[in-house]
């Protein structure tokens, strides 16, 4: 997809009876933006006349694009009208200064992956909403005000649209979301298509701590196996980074996680109590002929890793690998038989 496709979103049209007539947007930088439009106005009763348009659902599909929001609206005779707003983009020393603020806080990043806008932005000296002067709305009707009502409705309902994500201010103000974030991969790091995974999971991590799971301390080798598990889409990604085949160790995370992982990688040498156990438990007529070394069992075809957590961890021959075959059982034979 081409930047400029990038940069064009549209919008379905809001329906009439939308959203109730109390408070007109929910979020602070949504009314901050219907401020905005209300102060710039020429005409209040324009305005009034715009937003009844606006509740009554008589805004057409919206396209924003930077600098620019366009729709057909709708008379109260139903005649349809060709209605723009254009906003003045933000210069480039400005989108530096406001990249650069948001860059050094990695929360405000969160927020705004999370379609929440800080507030705390607005102290980066950037005009991130339009002033007065920012406003030009222009309209095919007859009337003279500025903005006419077909633009009144327009600009109202775009405040719907910054309640649900504040991306679309930034794109207004002249740039898209990928760009953005490609931005930020500059000055932070990771690659932008990892930040949606940064957050989830930080947020899974921080649920755990509410719920009084401390989570594990992991070596950097072991938590890329937990990311390459987590979230499979990027397997590659890591296995770049690590130099490393992941197969083998995401099969052992997924069925056994940090302990199945260990027993992949690691062998040990099992008490003579554990061994005894051990024989008790396989000598069944069922159970197939086992060589016993350190922490293995191994058969033709089969394999059990004892691990340090006392669970018996299956294997499978493939290849002439050994290879995870399921998740692990307390019980020896049980974990032999469902090989």
């Amino acid at each position: 997809m081409s930047d400029a496709a990038q940069n064009v979103r549209g919008f379905p049209a809001f329906p009439a009876g939308a959203r109730r007539r109390a408070r007109f947007a929910r979020s602070w930088w949504g009314n901050a933006w219907i401020t905005a439009i209300e102060d710039a106005a020429l005409d209040s009763e324009q305005m009034k006349i715009g937003r009844k348009y606006a509740y009554a659902g008589q805004v057409g599909p919206i396209t924003v694009s930077p600098g620019r929001i366009a729709a057909t609206v709708y008379g109260s005779d139903r005649t349809p009208h060709t209605t723009t707003v254009h906003i003045a983009q933000l210069t480039d020393a400005e989108w530096t200064r406001l990249l650069d603020w948001v860059a050094a806080k990695s929360g405000y990043i969160a927020a705004l992956l999370d379609k929440e806008m800080p507030q705390e932005l607005t102290a980066a000296e950037v005009p991130i909403l339009p002033q007065m002067t920012d406003l030009e709305p222009d309209c095919d009707c007859e009337g003279w005000e500025l903005p006419c009502r077909h633009a009144a409705a327009l600009s109202y309902q775009v405040a719907w649209l910054l309640d649900e994500d504040p991306f679309v201010l930034l794109l207004i103000r002249g740039r898209g979301e990928q760009h953005l974030l490609d931005e930020l991969q500059l000055r932070n790091g990771p690659p932008s298509s990892m930040l949606r995974y940064l957050v989830t999971d930080a947020a899974a991590r921080a649920q755990a701590l509410l719920d009084g799971k401390h989570p594990q301390e992991l070596t950097e080798w072991q938590d890329a196996v937990r990311w390459a598990a987590t979230y499979p889409t990027l397997t590659t990604q890591l296995a770049e980074a690590t130099g490393h085949d992941l197969t083998h160790a995401v099969r052992a995370w997924t069925y056994g996680g940090l302990a199945g992982l260990e027993v992949l990688e690691n062998t040990w040498r099992p008490t003579k109590t554990e061994l005894a156990k051990a024989a008790t438990a396989l000598s069944g007529e069922d159970i197939p002929p086992l060589r016993q070394s350190r922490n293995h069992w191994t058969g033709t075809d089969a394999q059990l890793r004892l691990g340090t957590d006392g669970r018996w961890y299956p294997y499978r021959r493939q290849d002439a690998e050994w290879l995870p075959a399921g998740p692990p059982e307390t019980d020896p034979a049980t974990a032999l038989l469902a090989i």
